[in-house]
């Protein structure tokens, strides 16, 4: 028996690194074009409310491959980071995708990892490319050789820098065919996996994860300019003046990102574009990866898997690409860098083209995979998206989505919830707390904090975040209580006596 006519799906699992929700033409983006993305949404459910659980790459990829928040799985920052106090996976165990191997399924990883920084995905039993170094893939030994056997070559153009040392690249042209560039490399060994499993009898599980499109927004000269620069208007919230908004804000971006743009049109010395250009980077980078996304799906089609296969789509995380006032990168509790795409299709069970506003992770991808497959745990952050897979209502909607956040380049422990009727509370315990009416504010622009018509919404709102951090076993639960005054939080369980 073939892959073909196995009745067990195969999983496509097609892994991006900080695109924002909004960035695809299928999402209402008017300007950037995703031609393959929204051929997919066409033949799927596509979630207009999924977040990742946290903002940054190694947290959030853990989260989706355990099911479970950060605080719970202990890689709460980047693992290759001096401060995260957790640089290995503490309990292997979790990694969800030995559930299905048991199942018979071979399972296949191509590209990024970065889960930890000395093992990789081969150690778990993936099948594929397994590179531990996540950081500066173009120089590593696959990559060159892979050029110098294709004749192959490029260099970096029109560079503009976040660093006033010009040593972080923030866009440029990747001044070479699209041939020469990684996401082609990684699409290529994902194809090439993809056709040795379509001749086994085994149903199989592959992931291609591409470091891409996070900064530096490098597309190749084929799609370099892609997109009109004059039709790009400036986000909602570009001149937003930090307001209202924790202090660890204006520093980091006045401080840290110094040498950004500091306007829409602005032409810096040896920066030939403000954000209006940069965006336009991010917007040609995005289109060129979607290519290759396409790729990938005209060669499922040809070898008959489409049939059979669950094909997702999502981001680690947002991106904050000039929002906020210029803000850049990903680590913050704003909409731009928790909210993502997310894209399920299965042919035959999935409704085509439609929508679902349930509020959803991303770490809900593999609880879904695992219901598909008659394998339930209640013990997981995540949950199972099926029954909207199959043009259903979820039995349990959430009502409440639970984030957080730990720092990038230092220790900075942060909370929100985001509601289903529309509001958002962000705990900062160092600094100014902050709550956003998204139904009428979805720039997040006004602080609400202290304005007393909203008094008793913002106490809801600090009991639901109270709430959530104990149904989660959240070890900052007993703070939030405390700094919002509950020495005796509600619940269950309560702090025993001092005395």
């Amino acid at each position: 028996m073939s892959n073909t006519v196995c009745q067990k799906p195969n999983v496509l699992w097609i892994g991006v690194d900080s695109i924002r929700y909004d960035a695809l033409a299928c999402n209402g983006n008017t300007v950037c074009q995703t031609p393959n993305l929204d051929r997919l949404a066409a033949r799927g459910v596509s979630f207009d409310r999924a977040y990742c659980p946290v903002s940054i790459c190694s947290p959030a990829r853990t989260s989706m491959m355990t099911g479970k928040h950060a605080f719970t799985h202990g890689i709460i920052t980047n693992c290759d980071m001096y401060h995260n106090p957790v640089s290995e996976l503490p309990d292997p165990d979790m990694l969800l995708h030995t559930r299905i191997q048991k199942l018979g399924y071979r399972c296949g990883w191509i590209g990024k990892w970065h889960l930890e920084t000395k093992k990789g995905p081969a150690d778990y039993g993936f099948e594929g490319m397994n590179v531990l170094k996540n950081a500066n893939f173009h120089q590593s030994p696959e990559f060159q050789a892979y050029l110098a056997e294709n004749d192959l070559s490029y260099d970096i153009t029109e560079p503009v820098y976040f660093d006033v040392d010009q040593k972080a690249l923030l866009a440029g042209v990747w001044n070479g065919p699209v041939e020469s560039t990684p996401a082609h490399y990684l699409t290529n060994r994902a194809i090439e996996q993809m056709e040795a499993f379509a001749g086994s009898d085994a149903p199989f599980f592959l992931t291609c994860q591409f470091w891409g499109p996070h900064q530096p927004y490098v597309p190749s000269i084929e799609y370099a300019g892609y997109h009109d620069r004059n039709a790009i208007e400036p986000w909602i919230n570009f001149e937003d003046d930090w307001a209202g908004k924790p202090a660890s804000v204006r520093r980091t971006h006045e401080d840290f990102y110094r040498a950004l743009p500091k306007d829409w049109e602005s032409v810096l010395e040896g920066s030939p574009a403000g954000w209006r250009g940069v965006v336009g980077s991010y917007y040609d980078y995005i289109r060129m990866y979607d290519a290759e996304i396409g790729r990938m799906l005209d060669r499922l089609e040809a070898l008959g898997l489409d049939k059979n296969t669950v094909i997702v789509f999502t981001s680690d995380h947002g991106d904050m690409t000039g929002s906020h006032g210029g803000m850049n990168d990903k680590g913050y509790m704003y909409e731009e860098a928790h909210r993502v795409p997310l894209i399920i299709a299965h042919a035959g069970s999935s409704p085509a083209a439609s929508r679902s506003d349930e509020l959803v992770y991303n770490m809900d991808i593999f609880p879904t995979l695992l219901d598909m497959l008659g394998i339930g745990d209640d013990s997981l952050d995540g949950r199972s998206l099926l029954p909207n897979l199959r043009g259903e209502k979820l039995a349990q909607s959430r009502e409440e989505i639970f984030l957080e956040f730990h720092g990038i380049r230092f220790l900075y422990s942060q909370r929100a919830v985001v509601t289903r009727d529309g509001w958002k509370y962000i705990f900062t315990p160092g600094d100014q707390d902050e709550v956003y009416n998204l139904n009428e504010d979805p720039g997040e622009l006004v602080n609400l904090l202290g304005i007393a018509e909203h008094a008793d919404k913002i106490e809801e709102l600090r009991d639901r975040m109270m709430r959530c951090a104990i149904a989660t076993d959240d070890p900052l639960e007993r703070g939030i209580s405390k700094f919002f005054g509950h020495w005796r939080p509600p619940g269950e369980r309560s702090e025993p006596s001092m005395f």
